[in-house]
């Protein structure tokens, strides 16, 4: 039986009321709480949980579009599909997500149920999550790190940088069927070949952020963390075409290239 119109409609409005109510909402308060580096851990699971119920959502315009979808198989899925970035846990994010949130449910997960997912992680409780000098860190076997930068934040935006206006929109996104753009503001200045912008691009390229954790070198946490039993480290993310001499050619005529 083909999909009801009616339903796929509600079910897309549903999603996006969703959005626009709950969880942008909660993921502009997280941002607030990281930029004031204030970040409290009742008000993560809070956000925690909105994320993982996303799924719920998605998963519900799937099934009345008629894709035929297990709840774990697609959790499991998740980050491939929607494009969860980030350099640490890749395509692991959202798994973890639901695992923390159903622990925080049930106190531990059922080690039968989860059995995949502990043989990475070691037990997962409420308590692998916990408060640390104005951040949130999880603590699982081999793995020590910042919960919300690597985890959350990622998730976050692959789910709100989204502009939907209309149902086929929300639809082809549910469906996976949709072309990621990675170009950011800083994306476009460094392509500009303005020198106005020169110094901007100079600057940038001098002062980096950390491809997985998002922060600068001086704000960076990354070597004091743990992940698959390494040490973590500053990982600077460049832009692979920038070209230093002809950068500093614009800022300065008399700049002369070293040979």
């Amino acid at each position: 039986m083909p999909p009801s119109p009616e339903a796929l409609e509600q079910a897309c409005a549903d999603y996006r009321q969703y959005l626009h109510a709950i969880l942008e909402p909660a993921m502009a308060e997280l941002r607030a709480d990281i930029a004031a580096r204030s970040v409290q851990l009742h008000r993560i699971f809070g956000a925690n949980l909105f994320l993982a119920h996303a799924v719920d959502y998605i998963l519900a315009i799937r099934k009345t579009a008629g894709l035929d979808d297990r709840r774990s198989e697609f959790v499991r899925r998740f980050d491939e599909l929607f494009c969860v970035d980030g350099a640490r846990l890749s395509n692991r994010k959202f798994e973890l997500i639901d695992a923390i949130n159903n622990a925080l449910k049930h106190i531990r997960l059922d080690p039968e149920r989860y059995r995949a997912l502990e043989q990475r992680y070691g037990p997962i409780s409420f308590q692998s999550l916990y408060e640390e000098e104005g951040r949130v860190l999880c603590l699982l076997e081999g793995y020590r790190f910042d919960y919300v930068r690597v985890v959350l934040l990622p998730a976050c935006q692959a789910l709100l940088n989204w502009a939907f206006e209309t149902t086929e929109e929300v639809l082809e996104f549910a469906r996976g069927e949709f072309q990621i753009s990675r170009w950011s503001a800083d994306d476009e200045l460094m392509a500009s070949d303005d020198p106005a912008d020169a110094i901007d691009q100079m600057i940038v390229r001098c002062n980096p952020e950390c491809q997985y954790c998002g922060e600068h070198e001086q704000d960076c946490y990354c070597a004091e963390f743990v992940f698959e039993g390494e040490q973590g480290r500053f990982e600077p993310l460049f832009h692979a075409d920038f070209d230093f001499d002809t950068v500093m050619s614009r800022i300065s005529g008399a700049y002369a290239r070293n040979t």
